[in-house]
């Protein structure tokens, strides 16, 4: 896990001394932790339970490494670790001293096991003082290798939103996601949509079947990769009432080329051009009923916004609800580095849809 915007991690870091340790970072299970090679020998770096590391920068003639992390409780905070010692000294307490008065949501593990015997991780955030029964909201991940992390969220804030109105909102590791073992990484290569389709439609179910969740107002979201399966999802099942992809991929032929990865995106996870028109959620549009709506920036260079665009033309021409929202200059990045407004924006837009289309009061 190198380290980038929406990906946690840190480039592999020499701690210097005789020894030549190398730090690096690796995910398990949603969370990333840190580890020493020492010769041939792997170690993790103990931490408190639940800490994930976002960053790390290892001050070698110190003897100690700086880390950015995150639990269930914090957004990101600066610890200092000892190299020698294992210690490890807090040096900020941004999120109690700015939020005292503010709860947030928790996750509590799930995993399901899948029809062909697979077993997906995931994550359940609900207020456990709420009503079983009510509204959810699926919320699928993007890379697609990228993975959801038990710990406190401050970019999908509608998720923090729509818990506090009583809603359960489910995120799933499916096929695909990193940390999970090689097997597991590679299982959606070649098939997106169809290999991790069930990842998504089957522990939905469960949910229903528990009585956690209201059949009749399930809500699909996800961005970038998420928003390809979502609108995957959206013409391939019935199940969902409401559904909001962001920074979408929808033709894959078109998508080779015009994304700045394209062709090596498409070539590594998709294969040929058969491929590519049966994966793309454009040619299964006929299927689709569900309002939708479609949040894209303006100026993304990794799912061009012709993606949104054809999607939308796709949904209106055949008579479905659906919005598009374009957000001027935004990169691909722009829901976690973009202009505060739009982010709030986003947000904003998203618990709106859901609401007013699963009959759920937002004022």
């Amino acid at each position: 896990m190198p380290g980038m915007p929406g990906y946690p991690g840190a480039l592999p870091q020499f701690t210097g001394g005789d020894a030549g340790e190398l730090l690096f970072c690796a995910r398990d299970r949603g969370v990333t932790r840190l580890y020493r090679l020492d010769g041939a020998e792997i170690t993790e770096v103990p931490l408190p339970t639940g800490t994930g590391v976002a960053r790390c920068s290892v001050a070698p003639k110190a003897g100690r490494a700086a880390l950015l992390v995150a639990d269930a409780a914090r957004f990101a905070e600066i610890e200092l670790l000892d190299l020698g010692t294992g210690r490890v000294t807090p040096l900020t307490r941004h999120t109690a001293g700015s939020l005292p008065d503010v709860a947030l949501p928790r996750s509590a593990e799930r995993e399901f096991t899948i029809s062909d015997g697979t077993r997906v991780h995931g994550f359940l955030i609900r207020d456990p003082d709420a009503p079983a029964g009510g509204p959810p909201l699926v919320d699928v991940h993007g890379g697609p290798h990228n993975a959801w992390a038990p710990h406190a969220d401050s970019v999908h804030l509608y998720q923090h939103e729509l818990v506090a109105r009583g809603w359960t909102v489910l995120t799933l590791n499916i096929r695909g996601s990193d940390g999970y073992g090689e097997a597991f990484y590679t299982a959606a290569l070649g098939a997106w949509g169809e290999a991790d389709e069930r990842d998504v439609l089957e522990p939905v179910q469960t949910l229903i079947d528990e009585g956690l969740a209201d059949p009749g107002r399930v809500a699909l979201t996800g961005y970038s990769y998420g928003g390809y399966l979502t609108c995957w999802l959206s013409a391939r099942s019935q199940v969902f009432r409401a559904a909001v992809p962001g920074g979408v991929v929808t033709d894959l032929v078109s998508m080779a080329g015009t994304s700045d990865e394209g062709e090596a995106l498409t070539g590594l996870e998709i294969g040929p051009r058969d491929r590519l028109v049966a994966l793309s959620p454009l040619t299964h549009a006929d299927g689709v009923r569900v309002p939708t709506l479609i949040l894209h920036g303006d100026a993304d260079d990794r799912c061009p916004v012709g993606q949104a665009e054809q999607w939308f033309h796709a949904l209106r021409s055949r008579g479905v609800p659906v919005r598009l929202v374009r957000y001027p200059g935004g990169d691909h990045m722009f829901p976690l580095t973009g202009r505060p407004s739009h982010r709030a924006d986003y947000s904003r837009r998203l618990v709106g849809w859901v609401t007013e289309h699963l009959g759920v009061d937002h004022d």
